[in-house]
């Protein structure tokens, strides 16, 4: 049998293995927190499907009809009755809202974006253009 002095190097050696087999390890394993969301293109390859996150505790799912120009945000449960685990939080088109230059996020409505954008669309057919030259 060897010395206690002879055997001194095996701890620390151990302890180095020891040590790269948990880095190696952590490194292979994805925790949910640090797992990215990835939007998915749906089957008709134009919604995306994008998880996100709703509230602290609260997830969900936002799709994207990017032909529609339509968006629907579900939130998800885990919790209740099976008919009940998946809720329609909000949908809105934002075929005029794209129109716009300056938003607030109460009114106007997409209805009402729409009436205004043709009202305006009507005036400038009535206005006659003005010329500008230089002063007499």
């Amino acid at each position: 049998m060897g010395t206690g002095a002879e055997k001194g190097w095996l701890l620390p050696v151990f302890i180095v293995l020891a040590v790269l087999c948990l880095i190696f390890t952590w490194r292979r394993s994805d925790s949910p927190a640090s797992v990215q969301a990835k939007p998915q293109v749906g089957s008709d390859e134009h919604v995306l499907v994008v998880p996100i996150q709703i509230d602290r505790d609260s997830y969900g799912l936002a799709m994207v009809d990017m032909v529609g120009q339509t968006l629907w945000v579900y939130g998800l449960s885990s919790t209740g009755p099976a008919h009940s685990r998946l809720k329609l939080i909000a949908a809105r088109s934002w075929q005029y809202d794209k129109l716009l230059q300056q938003y607030n996020t109460a009114e106007p409505k997409p209805e009402q974006v729409k009436f205004m954008l043709e009202s305006l669309g009507r005036q400038q057919e009535l206005t006659p253009l003005k010329t500008v030259g230089p002063k007499k």
